[in-house]
Protein backbone atom coordinates (compact mmCIF):
# COMPACT_ATOMS: atom_id res chain seq x y z
CA UNK A 1 0.00 0.00 0.00
CA UNK A 2 1.27 3.40 -0.69
CA UNK A 3 1.43 6.74 0.91
CA UNK A 4 -2.00 8.02 -0.98
CA UNK A 5 -3.49 4.77 -0.21
CA UNK A 6 -2.72 4.81 3.25
CA UNK A 7 -3.93 8.45 4.17
CA UNK A 8 -7.21 7.70 2.03
CA UNK A 9 -7.65 4.69 4.01
CA UNK A 10 -7.23 6.69 7.20
CA UNK A 11 -9.73 9.36 6.29
CA UNK A 12 -12.28 7.18 5.00
CA UNK A 13 -11.94 5.50 8.27
CA UNK A 14 -12.33 8.77 10.40
CA UNK A 15 -14.75 10.08 8.32
CA UNK A 16 -16.89 7.16 8.96
CA UNK A 17 -16.65 7.92 12.88
CA UNK A 18 -17.75 11.68 11.76
CA UNK A 19 -20.86 10.07 10.04
CA UNK A 20 -22.42 8.24 12.81
CA UNK A 21 -21.44 11.12 15.26
CA UNK A 22 -23.60 13.61 13.07
CA UNK A 23 -26.33 10.60 13.00
CA UNK A 24 -26.60 11.10 16.61
CA UNK A 25 -27.33 15.02 16.90
CA UNK A 26 -30.78 14.59 16.32
CA UNK A 27 -31.76 16.42 19.26
CA UNK A 28 -30.54 19.85 18.21
CA UNK A 29 -32.83 22.50 17.14
CA UNK A 30 -33.43 21.34 13.16
CA UNK A 31 -31.63 24.85 12.00
CA UNK A 32 -28.79 24.51 13.95
CA UNK A 33 -27.92 20.69 12.99
CA UNK A 34 -28.53 21.43 9.64
CA UNK A 35 -25.32 24.06 9.65
CA UNK A 36 -23.60 21.71 11.99
CA UNK A 37 -23.48 19.09 9.42
CA UNK A 38 -23.39 20.81 6.75
CA UNK A 39 -20.32 22.32 7.94
CA UNK A 40 -19.01 19.06 9.21
CA UNK A 41 -19.66 16.70 6.31
CA UNK A 42 -18.21 19.29 3.82
CA UNK A 43 -14.69 17.36 3.43
CA UNK A 44 -11.84 18.21 3.07
CA UNK A 45 -8.40 16.57 3.88
CA UNK A 46 -8.93 15.52 8.25
CA UNK A 47 -5.32 16.24 8.80
CA UNK A 48 -5.87 16.93 12.05
CA UNK A 49 -7.98 13.55 13.42
CA UNK A 50 -5.43 12.00 10.81
CA UNK A 51 -2.52 13.20 12.84
CA UNK A 52 -3.85 12.84 16.11
CA UNK A 53 -4.86 9.29 15.83
CA UNK A 54 -1.72 8.00 14.24
CA UNK A 55 0.42 9.63 17.18
CA UNK A 56 -2.11 7.38 19.50
CA UNK A 57 -0.69 4.39 17.11
CA UNK A 58 2.92 5.48 17.04
CA UNK A 59 3.24 5.47 20.88
CA UNK A 60 1.45 2.11 21.21
CA UNK A 61 -2.22 3.36 21.65
CA UNK A 62 -5.32 1.62 20.09
CA UNK A 63 -8.15 3.68 18.42
CA UNK A 64 -10.65 3.20 20.43
CA UNK A 65 -13.35 5.15 21.72
CA UNK A 66 -11.67 7.60 23.51
CA UNK A 67 -8.95 8.05 20.71
CA UNK A 68 -11.84 8.95 18.35
CA UNK A 69 -13.50 11.22 21.00
CA UNK A 70 -10.45 13.02 20.62
CA UNK A 71 -9.74 12.78 16.62
CA UNK A 72 -13.76 13.85 16.41
CA UNK A 73 -13.24 16.85 18.85
CA UNK A 74 -10.44 18.06 17.14
CA UNK A 75 -12.56 17.99 13.98
CA UNK A 76 -14.75 20.18 15.72
CA UNK A 77 -12.84 22.89 16.46
CA UNK A 78 -10.93 22.94 12.89
CA UNK A 79 -14.39 23.29 11.72
CA UNK A 80 -15.98 25.73 14.19
CA UNK A 81 -12.51 27.67 13.38
CA UNK A 82 -13.31 28.15 9.67
CA UNK A 83 -17.39 28.79 10.09
CA UNK A 84 -16.31 31.93 12.11
CA UNK A 85 -13.24 32.64 9.88
CA UNK A 86 -15.29 33.02 7.05
CA UNK A 87 -18.08 35.35 8.27
CA UNK A 88 -18.28 38.74 7.13
CA UNK A 89 -16.56 40.49 9.82
CA UNK A 90 -13.67 38.33 9.60
CA UNK A 91 -12.18 37.02 5.68
CA UNK A 92 -15.94 37.39 4.49
CA UNK A 93 -15.77 34.60 2.45
CA UNK A 94 -18.36 33.17 0.23
CA UNK A 95 -17.13 29.68 -0.76
CA UNK A 96 -15.49 27.12 0.92
CA UNK A 97 -14.22 23.89 -0.67
CA UNK A 98 -16.38 24.84 -3.86
CA UNK A 99 -19.69 25.54 -1.44
CA UNK A 100 -21.07 28.32 -0.07
CA UNK A 101 -19.79 28.92 3.13
CA UNK A 102 -21.91 28.43 6.12
CA UNK A 103 -23.49 32.43 6.59
CA UNK A 104 -23.77 31.92 2.91
CA UNK A 105 -26.46 29.10 3.22
CA UNK A 106 -27.80 29.59 6.67
CA UNK A 107 -27.52 33.25 7.84
CA UNK A 108 -24.92 35.04 9.73
CA UNK A 109 -26.46 34.57 13.20
CA UNK A 110 -27.04 30.34 12.38
CA UNK A 111 -23.59 30.42 11.46
CA UNK A 112 -22.45 31.88 14.23
CA UNK A 113 -24.19 29.75 17.00
CA UNK A 114 -23.11 26.84 14.86
CA UNK A 115 -19.62 27.55 15.10
CA UNK A 116 -20.49 28.14 18.85
CA UNK A 117 -22.16 24.88 19.25
CA UNK A 118 -19.14 23.40 17.38
CA UNK A 119 -16.64 24.34 19.85
CA UNK A 120 -18.83 23.22 23.33
CA UNK A 121 -19.34 19.70 21.38
CA UNK A 122 -15.79 19.51 21.19
CA UNK A 123 -15.53 19.99 24.84
CA UNK A 124 -18.39 17.51 25.78
CA UNK A 125 -16.60 14.90 23.64
CA UNK A 126 -13.46 15.36 25.45
CA UNK A 127 -15.22 15.00 28.49
CA UNK A 128 -16.80 12.04 27.28
CA UNK A 129 -13.56 10.07 26.62
CA UNK A 130 -12.10 11.80 30.43
CA UNK A 131 -15.70 9.10 31.54
CA UNK A 132 -15.18 6.26 29.19
CA UNK A 133 -11.33 6.08 30.25
CA UNK A 134 -12.26 6.43 34.43
CA UNK A 135 -10.51 10.11 34.54
CA UNK A 136 -7.23 8.76 33.31
CA UNK A 137 -4.90 11.82 33.62
CA UNK A 138 -3.49 11.52 29.92
CA UNK A 139 -6.93 12.54 28.68
CA UNK A 140 -6.68 15.39 30.99
CA UNK A 141 -3.55 16.18 29.78
CA UNK A 142 -4.65 15.59 26.18
CA UNK A 143 -8.07 17.53 26.65
CA UNK A 144 -6.00 20.22 28.23
CA UNK A 145 -3.59 20.46 24.97
CA UNK A 146 -6.46 21.02 23.08
CA UNK A 147 -8.12 23.64 24.90
CA UNK A 148 -5.41 25.53 25.58
CA UNK A 149 -4.37 25.45 21.75
CA UNK A 150 -8.24 26.96 20.35
CA UNK A 151 -7.97 29.54 22.78
CA UNK A 152 -6.47 33.32 23.50
CA UNK A 153 -2.98 31.85 23.31
CA UNK A 154 -3.03 29.75 20.78
CA UNK A 155 -5.29 29.49 17.37
CA UNK A 156 -8.32 33.11 18.40
CA UNK A 157 -5.07 34.77 19.61
CA UNK A 158 -3.29 34.38 16.38
CA UNK A 159 -6.93 34.57 14.44
CA UNK A 160 -6.83 38.20 16.25
CA UNK A 161 -3.29 39.46 15.69
CA UNK A 162 -3.84 38.20 11.44
CA UNK A 163 -7.08 41.00 11.73
CA UNK A 164 -4.78 43.55 12.57
CA UNK A 165 -4.12 45.72 9.51
CA UNK A 166 -0.63 46.79 10.42
CA UNK A 167 0.77 43.58 12.52
CA UNK A 168 3.83 43.90 10.02
CA UNK A 169 6.45 41.09 9.10
CA UNK A 170 7.55 40.80 12.81
CA UNK A 171 3.99 39.88 13.78
CA UNK A 172 4.23 36.47 11.07
CA UNK A 173 5.96 34.28 13.05
CA UNK A 174 3.33 34.81 15.95
CA UNK A 175 0.43 34.12 13.82
CA UNK A 176 1.98 31.51 11.86
CA UNK A 177 2.86 29.52 15.32
CA UNK A 178 -0.95 30.40 16.35
CA UNK A 179 -3.52 30.65 14.10
CA UNK A 180 -2.39 27.20 12.45
CA UNK A 181 0.13 25.65 13.84
CA UNK A 182 -1.14 25.71 17.69
CA UNK A 183 -4.33 22.89 16.84
CA UNK A 184 -2.18 21.24 14.31
CA UNK A 185 0.82 20.92 17.05
CA UNK A 186 -2.03 19.65 19.64
CA UNK A 187 -3.59 17.20 17.71
CA UNK A 188 -0.53 15.27 17.50
CA UNK A 189 0.47 16.25 21.44
CA UNK A 190 -2.97 14.82 22.65
CA UNK A 191 -2.57 12.08 20.17
CA UNK A 192 1.04 10.40 21.62
CA UNK A 193 -0.47 11.12 25.31
CA UNK A 194 -3.14 8.74 24.86
CA UNK A 195 -1.01 6.60 23.13
CA UNK A 196 1.32 6.44 27.19
CA UNK A 197 4.58 8.56 25.11
CA UNK A 198 6.87 9.26 27.67
CA UNK A 199 8.17 13.16 28.44
CA UNK A 200 10.93 13.08 26.06
CA UNK A 201 8.67 11.53 22.96
CA UNK A 202 6.64 14.56 23.56
CA UNK A 203 9.01 16.88 23.58
CA UNK A 204 9.80 15.43 20.20
CA UNK A 205 6.12 15.43 18.76
CA UNK A 206 5.75 19.20 19.95
CA UNK A 207 8.25 20.28 18.28
CA UNK A 208 7.65 18.14 15.23
CA UNK A 209 4.17 19.77 15.46
CA UNK A 210 5.18 22.59 15.82
CA UNK A 211 7.55 23.06 12.41
CA UNK A 212 4.71 20.73 10.52
CA UNK A 213 2.11 23.27 11.28
CA UNK A 214 4.36 26.61 10.23
CA UNK A 215 4.84 24.23 6.81
CA UNK A 216 1.58 23.91 6.45
CA UNK A 217 0.48 27.03 6.62
CA UNK A 218 3.85 27.85 4.16
CA UNK A 219 2.60 25.79 1.76
CA UNK A 220 -0.91 27.49 1.44
CA UNK A 221 0.15 30.44 1.08
CA UNK A 222 2.19 28.92 -2.21
CA UNK A 223 -0.75 27.52 -3.36
CA UNK A 224 -3.00 30.64 -3.00
CA UNK A 225 -0.31 32.50 -4.95
CA UNK A 226 -2.22 33.53 -7.85
CA UNK A 227 -5.78 34.25 -5.64
CA UNK A 228 -3.98 36.02 -2.82
CA UNK A 229 -5.00 39.03 -1.18
CA UNK A 230 -2.20 41.91 -1.49
CA UNK A 231 -3.09 43.18 2.06
CA UNK A 232 -3.41 39.81 4.17
CA UNK A 233 -0.64 39.20 6.51
CA UNK A 234 1.42 36.46 4.62
CA UNK A 235 5.38 35.56 3.88
CA UNK A 236 4.27 35.33 0.72
CA UNK A 237 3.20 38.73 0.64
CA UNK A 238 6.06 39.82 2.69
CA UNK A 239 9.41 37.93 1.27
CA UNK A 240 7.90 36.75 -2.00
CA UNK A 241 7.71 33.47 -3.67
CA UNK A 242 11.17 32.04 -4.26
CA UNK A 243 12.06 32.62 -0.40
CA UNK A 244 8.86 31.50 1.02
CA UNK A 245 9.48 28.60 -1.02
CA UNK A 246 12.80 28.35 0.54
CA UNK A 247 11.62 28.68 4.28
CA UNK A 248 9.39 25.98 3.31
CA UNK A 249 12.02 23.26 2.14
CA UNK A 250 13.97 24.14 5.23
CA UNK A 251 11.61 23.44 7.80
CA UNK A 252 10.78 20.45 6.27
CA UNK A 253 13.61 19.33 6.60
CA UNK A 254 14.18 20.18 9.97
CA UNK A 255 11.00 18.48 10.72
CA UNK A 256 11.70 15.19 8.93
CA UNK A 257 14.58 15.39 10.86
CA UNK A 258 12.93 15.27 14.46
CA UNK A 259 11.53 12.36 13.27
CA UNK A 260 14.14 10.15 12.43
CA UNK A 261 15.27 8.50 15.78
CA UNK A 262 11.55 8.02 16.44
CA UNK A 263 9.86 4.31 16.58
CA UNK A 264 7.07 3.91 14.34
CA UNK A 265 7.24 7.72 12.37
CA UNK A 266 6.97 6.18 8.63
CA UNK A 267 3.98 7.65 7.89
CA UNK A 268 4.25 11.02 9.78
CA UNK A 269 7.54 11.08 7.58
CA UNK A 270 5.76 10.33 4.28
CA UNK A 271 3.08 12.49 5.41
CA UNK A 272 5.13 15.57 6.04
CA UNK A 273 6.95 15.21 2.39
CA UNK A 274 3.56 14.61 0.85
CA UNK A 275 1.83 17.46 1.97
CA UNK A 276 4.60 19.99 1.77
CA UNK A 277 4.68 19.04 -2.35
CA UNK A 278 1.17 18.53 -3.26
CA UNK A 279 -0.22 21.25 -5.34
CA UNK A 280 -3.73 20.62 -4.72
Amino acid sequence: MNFTEAYEKRKTEFEGYLKQFVSELITFPKELLDAVAYSLLSGGKRLRPVLLLEAVRMFGGQADACAVNFALAVECIHTYSLIHDDLPCMDNDDYRRGQLTCHKKFGEANAVLAGDALLNIAYELIFGAVRLGNNEARYVRAGSALAAAAGGNGMVGGQVCDLLPDAGVDALQYIYEKKTAALIGAALRAGALIGGAREEDLQKIDAFGKLFGFCFQLRDDLLDKDTEDVGKNTYLHAFGQQKTAAALKEKTVAAIELLQNMENAAFLVELTSAFMARDI
